[in-house]
């Protein structure tokens, strides 16, 4: 009897234990021991080769602060019943081990997602379908990686279960890009990655999708720097999201110029993405502060960027287009309607190789005055001429037989002009305007028409506008004549700009008594014309003559 009892203790005592097993929940420092009555699936993660290195260290490129684990039935909904939210201390030696219920176990079809340094407990609890899981999206700040790492996310796992079990590899895929630099080594070249600022435009920082290579975030502006001096190194820039096409212009410190790249669509919205952007520089024999950029994908797919592809004529009209210190000046000589011509005939291009846009920035100030791109690919003073220098660029886009998409700038100068038509100024005749100044126009309404002439003071700042101190008025005339007296000035017609024939109508400008200069006009009939002034300034301190153009209209009281 006593053996008997013996038994029936032990049995029993084996019970108790069988039923704590059974109800214990599975540890992951055991992913595999034996499953009672549960599935198991015992994930591998794998984070791969670290193939970023930039702000972050190595470890903080792979490590995984936490982890978000997603089991989806066929019908599209994500299994209840399973934990989903883990924390770093769960993984052992790159393993997690999550315990599934026999029903899911045995189900046909069923399939796992992770994501890493992601969503928190409660997004993770919250999600319930496939499709929002599938539209979840990562939030952590490239700041934010060194301590929450850098979110990462698996593609569908299909789950094969063998003897309750199933053991899978999860291979996570950072959600996140990176942009590095490298100066290249050249003889007789010293400057290293901190001689340049790299100033991206349109990068998305603040968000992207987990499972989808697709842009979420809206661009912006971002300026990244390198403290490093060396040569041939690849050095950290920083990290970004899908984006957009984005842009970046690599500028030199030292020589002020600047290089562009464009990152293309499909390339800019592709998620683990590492780009090195190659500084090549060129030695002082063929120009100071010489650069070409390439940039290389760490898929090893490289698109060059050769900017000697496109170079500036070295015939431009020297009327218009001047060289100083690596900017290029374009001259509109006080004259509002310069026609600069098209941009894409500026440039000598390699064969094959085509411009397909070019655009200003930076070149208008605020009042909307100085040059712009017309419609008609032509690019014009404006209206209102400039009062201050003003210093932007031309962007030019062009395509290479490749198909390939390079974007190439140069610094551009706005001279500011020395003369203008005040503003401020009018003359009334009756208390009625007569003349004004309208968008930088002298229009005079209701001059006589027989050539009689009208006096107008430059002294004092009255209706010309100019440094007095540097210069003086030393002519007036019209900037274009018949050739036959200074009074047959041309004019052309306001309403679509047709020259008037001489017979018709014509004026004359000249300098008239002291201070003072003269504008007259005869037409056979009254109608609305537009000529130009020419106007010489004497510089005070050589005696140099500066040629300046300002438009005057003529118009009359409508009847």
């Amino acid at each position: 009897m006593r053996k008997i009892k013996c038994i029936i203790g032990l049995i029993g005592v084996f019970l108790m234990l069988f039923a704590s097993c059974t109800n214990e929940e599975l540890l992951p420092h055991d992913p595999d021991g034996p499953v009672l009555n549960q599935g198991r699936v015992v994930f591998n993660v794998n984070t791969g080769k670290s193939t970023v290195y930039t702000r972050a260290s190595a470890d903080d490129e792979q490590a995984i602060r936490s982890l978000g684990v997603f089991i989806v039935k066929p019908d599209g909904n994500l299994a209840e019943g399973i934990t989903r939210f883990y924390e770093a201390k769960a993984l052992t030696d790159k393993k997690l081990a999550v315990s599934i219920p026999v029903d899911i176990m045995e189900t046909p079809g069923v399939k796992a997602y992770l994501v890493a340094n992601g969503p928190d407990k409660t997004q993770c609890d919250g999600l319930k379908t496939e499709q929002e899981l599938l539209d979840l999206a990562a939030v952590i700040k490239p700041e934010e990686i060194g301590t929450k790492g850098i979110p990462m996310a698996s593609g569908a796992i299909s789950l094969n279960f063998t003897g309750g079990i199933a053991t899978v590899d999860a291979n996570m895929k950072r959600v996140m890009s990176t942009l590095c630099a490298k100066v290249v080594k050249s003889k007789g070249v010293v400057v290293g990655p901190s001689d340049f600022t790299f100033k991206v435009h349109g990068v998305s920082l603040k968000e992207g999708y987990c499972f989808k290579d697709e842009c979420k975030d809206t661009g912006v502006d971002q300026v990244w720097n390198s403290t490093s001096k060396s040569q041939d190194e690849e050095v950290s820039l920083g990290y970004f999201y899908q984006s957009k096409a984005f842009q970046v212009e690599v500028v030199s410190q030292s020589a002020g110029q600047s290089r562009t790249i464009e990152i293309p669509l499909e390339k800019a919205q592709t998620r683990n993405k590492k780009y090195v952007l190659k500084i090549h520089p060129k030695p002082a024999s063929e120009g100071k502060g010489e650069f070409t950029v390439t940039v290389e994908a760490w898929d090893a797919i490289e698109a060059d960027v050769d900017f000697e592809e496109l170079a500036l004529k070295k015939d431009l009209s020297a009327d218009k287009f001047e060289i100083h210190d690596n900017e290029m000046w374009l001259l509109t000589n006080n004259h509002y309607e310069t026609d600069f011509g098209s941009p894409k005939d500026w440039f000598v291009l390699k064969e094959g190789t085509e411009i397909v846009d070019v655009k200003l920035e930076n070149l208008v100030d605020e009042e909307k005055r100085g040059i712009v791109l017309k419609e008609s690919g032509v690019v014009c003073a404006t209206s209102r001429l400039n009062q201050t220098d003003l210093l932007g660029k031309i962007v030019v886009t062009v395509k290479d037989k490749k198909g390939v998409i390079h974007i190439a700038s140069y610094t551009t100068r706005i001279p500011s002009c020395y003369l203008r038509w005040r503003d401020e100024y009018t003359w009334n005749t009756g208390g009625v305007p007569c003349c004004k100044v309208v968008d930088g126009v002298l229009v005079y309404t209701g001059m006589d028409t027989g050539g009689k002439g009208d006096e107008f003071s430059y002294t004092g700042n009255w209706t010309l506008g100019y440094d007095s101190e540097r210069f003086s008025v030393a002519d007036v005339g019209v900037l274009e004549s018949s050739g036959e007296t200074p009074e047959n000035g041309l004019l052309y017609y306001d309403k679509d700009g047709a020259r008037v024939a001489i017979t018709d109508a014509a004026f004359g400008s000249k300098l008239g008594t002291s201070g003072h200069f003269v504008i007259s006009l005869k037409c056979k009939k009254k109608d609305s014309y537009y000529g130009y002034v020419k106007f010489k300034l004497k510089r005070a301190t050589d005696g140099l003559l500066v040629t300046q153009v300002l438009k005057i209209k003529f118009d009359f009281p409508t009847e």
